[in-house]
């Protein structure tokens, strides 16, 4: 039996750790790898008793971008096949960009092409300092198409001119300066870092966190207006009329720790 390529672990309460399996190709995407991330997805945003995801690579590197061997046989295919394998890793990208649940990622070793557009989706990244980025395509006769809209503001248009262009190589603390990770660390404390933010996050009230990844993406693309004032506002009266509202609240005041639903 062929091994899984994505392995799903619960190392802790509310914690579930999706791991890329394909140590050997450096963890590279493919198209049987990506329709099994899918699935993993699906499946731990509908388990409730899930309430951080950590996102991890098997080996010596987090994810070396796409497999070259299945990029030569896309590459053979018809324009139409192509759209469709290119909508496989678009659409893993949004579901990563739209999860419900916290996401961390913990990367180390090399982080290419497609890895970057997956680190860019999740909420947190943190960065071992072995850790090297590039965006390799232009050395293939390809564009870093489908993770340009994740990428691009965060590290800005001047950055992506340069990286984009030159398919330089950057270290773990160029990618902290470019907001690409938020924290860099020993591959030592890589794991153990990853699993005190997951503990903090654990803390807080599940749907605050859930209402809070969409408030920022709705922020994030809408212009200041006054339909964006009059949405934040509502959406605030909305929050504040909450079940998790009223116990952080009364949990706030009482001194105690708060006990969510």
């Amino acid at each position: 039996m062929t091994e899984s390529q994505i392995k799903i672990t619960t190392p802790s309460k509310g914690i579930a750790c999706l791991t890329l399996n394909r140590p050997e190709k450096r963890n590279a995407l493919s198209g049987d790898m990506i329709n099994e991330w899918l699935q993993a997805l699906q499946k731990i945003a509908a388990d409730k008793t899930i309430r951080v995801l950590m996102l991890a690579g098997n080996g010596e590197h987090f994810c070396a971008g796409a497999d070259i061997a299945w990029m030569q046989k896309m590459a053979a295919g018809s324009y139409q096949a192509n759209v469709v394998d290119a909508l496989q890793l678009a659409t893993l990208l949004s579901t990563l960009n739209t999860f419900p649940k916290p996401t961390i990622a913990l990367v180390q070793g090399a982080i290419m092409g497609g890895g970057l557009g997956v680190i860019a989706c999740c909420d947190i990244v943190i960065a071992a300092e072995n850790a090297n980025f590039c965006f390799s395509e232009v050395k293939m006769g390809l564009t870093p198409s489908v993770i340009s809209p994740y990428v691009v503001p965060i590290i800005g248009q001047r950055a992506a001119r340069y990286y984009f262009l030159t398919a330089e190589k950057f270290t773990a603390k160029r990618a902290e300066e470019l907001e690409l990770v938020q924290r860099v660390v020993s591959l030592e404390k890589l794991s153990a870092e990853g699993f005190v933010l997951a503990e903090v996050l654990l803390k807080q009230s599940p749907n605050a966190l859930s209402e809070a990844k969409k408030l920022i993406r709705h922020v994030a693309y809408t212009k200041l207006s006054d339909e964006l004032i009059q949405f934040t506002s509502e959406h605030l009266a909305t929050m504040r009329s909450s079940d998790d509202a009223r116990e952080g609240l009364k949990a706030f005041l009482e001194k105690r720790a708060p006990i969510w639903e």
